[in-house]
């Protein structure tokens, strides 16, 4: 896999483009069947041209590639129902994937695959798509280890205070940073890496727990929900979480950064609002940054209240360029709207109010926190 084309023109792919110069890979095109066809994917991310073209044409887009990543399953989710039903993304994704495998092109899949009809349709056809299961082996045999996990559920049930208590005794050295949002699609993902690459860059030995099903693709630990839970039951999660740190911390990272998924705010989803608190307090992050919407006053002082039970009170308020308004759909600020935004927020909730582009100032923010945290402790 060295020469990739990316399909579709998501915000996964986006978040690709952006940070192309972390992957192991370089991005030769990009397939979209809604996207005008000849536009630069890097000036459509940042504004500034990569060379990176986005094809309608399978032919074009495939053209040179030895790898295609699909970064969506080829069924609907996360909103998109109705783009799929007006351009029929379901046929034209098998589409794409019989043509590039009647072409020998490799696929992966940065997602499980997980309806039954499209299982069935590429058992039928004899089609393998490859899905990289980021949840390394050896972490999988510490939670065995260290947790004893293979017994009964009502054995697990009884054991759970003890479990916790042992997984919250194993002392941290490596110090954590938990970027958090009122909503989701607001550039949490971004804010990660762009503090990432930043950290790097300082020479400051650094990892990027990601969420997103991409974390194989930048050689960092992966946190996506679906692929541990084609390995593991739900419940284990927080012991990957505790493995993951402790891996970070072995290979000699300093520091470790992690954004979570959607909004941190709850849910109709019971389930899912259970493992966004245990992930907030297993990670237990010592600087906390929140990404706040632009009506979201109600949401934001909730969101810190929580923040500060579970964990702590975010260091910063951060604000973005623009925000999705449905699929693929996004409004952007113009900087006068954000300049009064940001100082509304500051007055209203007495912290540190930043842009989400201002990468030095919010990773400086950060390291003076870090130092007066280890001048307090005498460190």
């Amino acid at each position: 896999m060295k020469r990739v084309v990316l399909y579709p023109f998501n915000k996964i792919t986006q978040g690709l483009v952006r940070f192309r110069d972390l992957l192991d890979v370089e991005i030769v095109s990009v397939i979209d069947f809604v996207q005008e066809d000849g536009q630069d994917a890097g000036e459509q991310v940042d504004g500034k041209h990569a060379g990176i073209l986005i094809h309608r044409s399978m032919e074009e887009g495939l053209n040179g590639a030895d790898t295609l990543i699909l970064n969506d399953p080829g069924t609907t989710f996360g909103g998109n129902k109705g783009v799929f039903a007006e351009h029929d993304l379901a046929g034209l994704w098998r589409e794409l994937v019989m043509y590039a495998s009647d072409r020998g092109i490799k696929m992966v899949s940065v997602h499980e695959i997980y309806d039954r009809d499209t299982l069935s349709w590429m058992a039928e056809q004899q089609l393998k798509i490859e899905v990289v299961h980021s949840p390394r082996e050896h972490l999988l045999q510490e939670i065995d280890e260290r947790y004893s996990t293979c017994k009964t559920d009502i054995e697990r049930y009884l054991e759970q205070f003890e479990q916790e208590a042992l997984m919250f005794s194993r002392p941290r050295t490596i110090k954590r940073v938990g970027i958090f949002a009122t909503r989701g699609c607001i550039g949490k993902f971004t804010v990660q890496m762009n503090l990432y690459r930043k950290f790097l860059a300082r020479g400051i030995p650094v990892t990027a727990f990601i969420t997103e099903p991409t974390g194989f693709l930048f050689r960092q630990p992966e946190g996506d929900i679906f692929k541990f839970l084609a390995h593991r039951p739900l419940q284990q999660y927080p012991y990957y979480i505790d493995s993951v740190i402790h891996q970070a911390e072995r290979s000699g990272s300093e520091w470790i950064i992690m954004a979570g998924q959607s909004s941190i705010l709850p849910t109709m989803n019971i389930a899912f609002n259970s493992l966004r608190y245990a992930m907030l307090r297993t990670f237990d992050p010592e600087f906390v940054l929140l990404i706040a919407g632009y009506d979201d006053d109600e949401h934001i002082h909730d969101a810190i209240e929580i923040l500060r039970i579970y964990s702590r009170r975010p260091l910063a308020l951060l604000l973005p360029d623009k925000m999705e308004t449905s699929y693929g759909q996004y409004e952007i600020y113009p900087q006068e709207q954000r300049t009064a935004r940001k100082l509304e927020l500051e007055r209203k909730f007495q912290t540190h109010v930043l842009f989400i582009e201002q990468v030095e100032e919010t990773m400086n923010l950060i390291l003076e926190a870090a130092n007066a945290v280890s001048a307090g402790s005498g460190m």
